[in-house]
C-alpha cells in the first residue's frame, strides 16, 4: 500500500485539510514546454531551456495546468494529486498515486547545510556591504569612534561583524525553516493518507 511518508522523492476529488488544499485527478497531458532558446554566436551551438508541463483533469472534468520540475515523471493516465495552499497557485508537493512517489516543491527543498549557508552568507554579505557600511559608520560615530570607520582596521572589524551577523541570522532562519517544512510535510502526508483511505472506501 502506498505510504507517502515512506515514498518521498526530493469522496470528493478536491479536498482540503487544515492549511492545505489537494487537487486530485488524472493526467491528460505531460510534456516538456520550451521556455527559451539561445544560440552561442561563436560556437554556433544552441541551448534550449524546457520546463515540464502537466495537465490534470479532476472528476468534474475541469482541466488544470501546472509547470515545474516535480512533474517530469508524470505520464498520461496516472492518478495524481497536487498539494498547495488555498489561494495560491504554486504547488507545494506532487503525489503520483500510480507510481507511489511524493515529490516536494521548491519551497520544501531549500538546502540548509553548512556549505549552503556559508555560500549564502558570502553572497548576502556582498549585497549588504554598502548599506551596512553606512550603518557601521553611524554606529561608531555615536560612540565617538567615527574616525576609525574609514581605517583599514575599521574595515576589517566591520567585515568580520557583518559576515558573522549574516551567518548567525541565516542559521537561525534555517532552524525555523526546518521546523516549518517538517510540519508541512507531516500535514501533506496526513492529507494524502486521508485521500488514499477515502478512495479505498469508495
Amino acid at each position: 500500500m502506498f505510504h507517502p511518508a515512506q515514498s518521498r522523492a526530493n469522496g470528493d476529488m478536491n479536498g482540503s485539510c487544515g492549511r492545505l488544499l489537494v487537487l486530485r485527478g488524472v493526467v491528460t497531458t505531460a510534456r516538456q514546454q520550451m521556455q527559451s532558446f539561445r544560440i552561442d554566436r561563436q560556437s554556433g551551438y544552441g541551448r534550449i531551456n524546457v520546463t515540464p508541463e502537466l495537465w490534470l483533469r479532476d472528476e468534474e472534468g475541469k482541466e488544470h495546468r501546472f509547470q515545474g520540475d516535480m512533474f517530469e515523471t508524470a505520464r498520461p493516465g496516472h492518478e495524481v494529486a497536487v498539494i498547495s495552499r488555498p489561494g495560491s497557485g504554486k504547488p507545494l508537493a506532487f503525489a503520483n498515486f500510480t507510481t507511489g512517489v511524493v515529490h516536494d516543491g521548491d519551497a520544501l527543498t531549500i538546502s540548509t547545510s553548512v556549505g549552503s549557508t556559508i555560500i549564502s552568507t558570502l553572497g548576502l554579505s556582498v549585497l549588504l556591504a554598502l548599506p551596512g557600511a553606512l550603518v557601521w559608520a553611524a554606529l561608531l560615530d555615536t560612540i565617538g569612534l567615527g574616525d576609525q570607520a574609514l581605517t583599514a582596521t575599521g574595515f576589517q572589524v566591520y567585515a568580520i561583524v557583518l559576515i558573522g551577523c549574516v551567518y548567525v541570522g541565516l542559521r537561525i532562519w534555517s532552524k525555523s525553516y526546518g521546523k516549518r517544512t517538517k510540519a508541512l510535510r507531516d500535514e501533506i502526508d496526513r492529507l494524502l493518507a486521508s485521500e488514499i483511505a477515502s478512495a479505498t472506501r469508495t
